[in-house]
């Protein structure tokens, strides 16, 4: 699987973008991991949330030490 390899805006970590099945955009640390909870899909630029442990990525939310400052917390009934 031969992905792009961007840098995170916020951190400056290496990441690549996956689509979520609901289209949505989502970005992935670029380096595998042994505890992961995402797989790369092989066809197009999907991604597929799995148990931790069967995948081999992380969402980069989850690492990004910057990610927080950059967007709000999801509030239920807050419109957007």
């Amino acid at each position: 699987m031969n992905r792009e390899i961007k840098r995170c805006r916020s951190c400056g970590a290496p990441i690549t973008w996956g689509t979520t099945p609901r289209g949505r955009r989502m970005p992935v640390d670029a380096e595998p991991v042994e505890n992961g909870n995402i797989q790369l899909t092989e066809f197009g630029d999907g991604v597929r949330v799995v148990a931790p442990g069967d995948g081999t990525h992380v969402a980069h939310f989850t690492t990004c030490p910057k990610w927080p400052k950059r967007r709000p917390a999801f509030t239920p009934g807050r419109p957007r």
